[in-house]
């Protein structure tokens, strides 16, 4: 995930770096080079030590994600909307879910969603099928 300094959204003084949504700054999501149709994201800010890196996600109504592995810990904020983990389990806006790593899962959402992302590394596409 590129960090792009010209973003909308981004407001920065004295070194202290902060972002508010800006419909002009969503970028199609992908992992690794596959694209992910219904998905989006603004880049936020990360660790200068590479510790993390944080994102804003929006899933349009009926996006489904790829069955993909968290290299990393990730940590989802949800912001607004339902973000629907593949059992089924619903995250709601107030709610966190993290996930640890080397886990994987999909996600998708009916209504559509925006959370934010926090984690070190990016996923992977999984390509065999879940056990």
């Amino acid at each position: 995930m590129p960090q792009q300094p010209d973003l909308f959204g981004v407001k920065v003084k004295d070194g202290r770096r902060w972002y508010s949504i800006d419909e002009r700054d969503w970028q199609p999501m992908k992992i690794g080079e596959t694209i992910l149709p219904g998905f989006s994201f603004i880049p936020v800010a990360e660790d200068e030590q590479g510790a993390w890196k944080s994102y804003w996600m929006r899933l349009q109504p009926g996006a489904r994600s790829l069955d993909h592995r968290h290299d990393s810990t990730e940590l989802v904020v949800i912001l607004d909307g339902v973000f629907t983990d593949h059992d089924g389990t619903d995250f709601l806006p107030g709610q966190t879910v993290s996930y640890p790593a080397g886990s994987r899962h999909s996600t998708s959402s009916n209504e559509g969603c925006t959370v934010l992302v926090v984690a070190r590394t990016e996923s992977t596409i999984v390509t065999q099928a879940r056990a």
